[in-house]
């Protein structure tokens, strides 16, 4: 897949579930199990925010560089560790459904970091 459509997906899940933690944090808590509210509505804030620049980063064509898909990549995977190590500890991701759809949710956010991942632009001789 084209490093771009995987950008653009990316900021349409970021975007989405942005959005639904802002709109809902008391409703993705409770699903979730027993995160604080201000912490889901925060993590949306920072979900729209990271939407917008993975949108912007292939916007009107523009080649995104190197380091701006490294930040998205590693973003991606920090999203995985933490859902795991939330999950694996019991820490607020208490409830049987939270934590499939948690782990689902970081299935995919880990696949689309992945696959930024396989088409990171090549170092240039400038940036070596």
């Amino acid at each position: 897949m084209h490093l771009a459509t995987v950008l653009r997906l990316n900021a349409a899940s970021c975007l989405g579930f942005g959005l639904l933690f802002v709109v809902a944090p008391g409703g993705v808590a409770g699903i979730l199990g027993s995160p604080p509210v201000w912490l889901v509505a925060a993590l949306g804030a920072g979900l729209l925010g990271n939407g917008v620049l993975l949108w912007l980063s292939q916007a009107r064509g523009r080649t995104p560089q190197r380091s701006e898909v490294l930040f998205f990549c590693l973003g991606d995977f920090a999203w995985v560790a933490m859902t795991v190590g939330l999950i694996g500890s019991g820490l607020w991701i208490t409830n049987p459904v939270g934590q499939i759809a948690a782990g689902i949710v970081a299935l995919v956010v880990g696949t689309m970091g992945g696959m930024q991942w396989r088409a990171l632009p090549r170092p240039t001789a400038s940036s070596r």
